[in-house]
């Protein structure tokens, strides 16, 4: 049996960045890849069979009215990546990527794998050097009148505005890159803060607002793993190293990447032949897509 499982899922809208994502992390070793189906079509699924790729529709973990989903199967997998052993039992580490990711550096993604098998559970905080805006404040006069960041907003919704205050001025854990071992006990924890998030606020989110919890308030211990690993392209744009034909950070050492992620880049999503002017190591503007090229 491989050692490690990467994890993805898919509808019809993002099954074609979920083409892209297993093509960029088959030169893995030591990696299966394994797929929530939440709404994909025939072909996608023909393509997966043929990979030997294994894929599975994904159950409710946590049960919500119909009136509260609205046909939004896709939203299964807000819970179900933190079941990922149990849909794909006998594996040591689990992988979680967002279908709008893809593997630039195979070197630097093992950081993964050593994160879960260190601490039990790996994440990047959504916090970098080149990206250093946590909250917003409009201002009346001398005075604050709104302050907002992710955790409260998305907090105060789903339990309550004294825990969405008490960690407004926290970093987000982001929900899209993860890695957890099968002995990870803790994984309990992180389940009921699901169930407990879900109650009240918006299913989108859910799961970022369970992470902040479990590390926060029940002060799990995570393997905190630095911004290169999970790379927001909306928030700063990477710089390309010609030598090494990768994706690097923006300031020194210029560490290789090890996701890019596309999370708010609507037009990148959906269409391939979006270009960005990115800078290189050698001081070069080139024309290039975020997109994985198969």
């Amino acid at each position: 049996m491989t050692k490690n499982l990467i994890v993805s899922t898919a509808d019809k809208n993002y099954e074609h960045l979920l083409i892209e994502l297993y093509h960029s992390q088959t030169n893995l070793e030591d990696y299966d890849f394994a797929v929530f189906d939440c709404g994909m079509s025939d072909e996608c699924k023909d393509f997966l069979i043929k990979k030997n790729v294994q894929f599975v529709n994904p159950e409710w973990e946590v049960k919500l009215p119909s009136i509260k989903i609205r046909g939004r199967e896709y939203l299964k997998s807000s819970f179900s990546k933190f079941y990922m052993q149990e849909y794909f039992p006998g594996y040591e580490n689990y992988v979680w990527l967002d279908s709008d990711t893809w593997v630039n550096c195979k070197k630097t993604f093992s950081l993964y794998e050593l994160g879960a098998e260190k601490k039990g559970f790996a994440i990047c905080p959504q916090v970098d050097r080149a990206s250093p805006s946590l909250l917003s404040i409009k201002w009346l006069f001398n005075f604050p009148l709104k302050i907002n960041s992710i955790n409260y907003k998305n907090i105060s919704r789903s339990v309550s505005k004294s825990l969405g205050k008490k960690y407004a001025g926290y970093y987000t854990l982001n929900g899209g890159c993860f890695s957890y071992n099968s002995k990870f006990s803790d994984i309990k924890i992180i389940r009921k803060n699901l169930i407990n998030s879900s109650k009240k606020g918006r299913i989108f989110g859910t799961d970022q607002v369970a992470l902040a919890l479990s590390m926060f308030e029940d002060q799990l211990e995570f393997e905190l793993l630095p911004s290169f690993c999970n790379w927001i392209c909306e928030h700063h744009l990477p710089v390309y190293c010609e030598d090494k034909n990768k994706f690097v950070e923006p300031y020194l050492p210029n560490n290789n990447i090890a996701v890019i992620h596309l999370a708010g880049l609507d037009n990148e999503r959906k269409n391939s032949n979006v270009f960005h002017e990115i800078s290189t190591l050698k001081g070069h503007k080139i024309k290039k897509s975020l997109r994985y090229k198969i």
